[in-house]
């Protein structure tokens, strides 16, 4: 941008000034009363000689007196300091203006450049996504704990890679009002994220980690939702938490939640939930996922 000079600001004061200096001259140039004793004695004339008294050396030895000034002759410097004032007052107005566009200007870029910066960081920075697959039966113990096998599958499908990476699963009853599910993956990305460097090393862009993991569901909350519903719904929920190549001091988080549902034979893709104590083959599980609960890379 090009940063023109506005000479305004200096030649205005500079104008000012010197009307005021022409003011004060003129004032200074007014003659001053002549006084008694700037009459100089005749050193000449003989002491004893008498000055003949007359009207003129009387008038001469009078003080000289200023006649006084009309008020109208007042008027052109009254007028020229008024313009000056006016034109001072134009001139701070101006600045004001000046400086506030400057700012404006000078903000408007820097939102642009962190805009810029923003979507640099989009494109470049590495987004980790999670999946889930079911390898076992669900079952239960002797004690009524439920237990089942999960693949979880995590790639990182952007352009940078994901360093620090740390993921953390949790399986539950899903209960309305108590373990609600939203809240629940809220809560474990939180800690995640906050428990800093992870355990899985850096995941690179194209590259896919899978881990296995065997969820057990303890038997009081089985039984305390089946009480109060006459059946249960397993929910899990995974988070990935990870930091990007251009910013160590930040981590991303990736969550996803899933309910384990009982497939009905006669009615394919009709889903149902548990029935406590009845185990459920392979087969006949699925994962129901949640596109409203997932947090994507916050």
């Amino acid at each position: 941008m090009k940063n023109d000079r506005n000479p305004l600001p200096l030649f205005w004061p500079l104008v000012f000034g010197s009307l005021l200096v022409a003011v004060a001259s003129r004032r200074n140039r007014i003659p001053s009363p002549r006084q008694d004793s700037d009459v100089k004695p005749d050193h000449n004339s003989h002491p004893m000689a008498m000055v003949p008294s007359n009207s003129t050396t009387t008038d001469a030895l009078r003080p000289y007196e200023i006649s006084p000034t009309p008020w109208w002759k007042g008027l052109p410097e009254a007028g020229l300091l008024v313009v000056a004032l006016g034109l001072c007052i134009v001139t701070v107005w101006q600045s004001r203006a000046a400086a506030h566009t400057v700012q404006k200007a000078t903000d408007a870029t820097q939102s642009t450049a962190e805009k810029i910066i923003h979507q640099l960081e989009l494109s470049q920075r590495p987004w980790v996504s999670i999946s889930a697959d079911i390898l076992s039966s669900l079952t239960f113990n002797s004690n009524g704990a439920a237990q089942v096998t999960v693949q979880l599958a995590i790639r990182n499908v952007g352009s940078t890679p994901a360093k620090g990476l740390s993921v953390e699963p949790k399986m539950f009853i899903a209960s309305f009002g108590e373990q609600d599910p939203v809240m629940v993956r809220s809560r474990v990305c939180e800690e995640n994220r906050m428990r800093g460097t992870g355990t899985y090393g850096t995941l690179f862009p194209t590259v896919e980690l899978t881990k296995s993991l065997t969820f057990h569901v303890d038997a009081k909350e089985i039984l305390k939702e089946s009480n109060r519903t006459g059946s249960f719904s397993p929910a899990f929920v995974v988070c990935a938490s990870y930091r990007s190549t251009f910013d160590d001091s930040s981590r991303y988080t990736t969550g996803i939640i899933y309910y384990l549902r009982r497939i009905d034979p006669a009615h394919p893709g009709t889903y149902f939930r548990m029935t406590n104590g009845t185990d459920i083959p392979r087969e006949l599980l699925a994962l129901d996922y949640d596109p409203i609960g997932e947090t994507v890379a916050n």
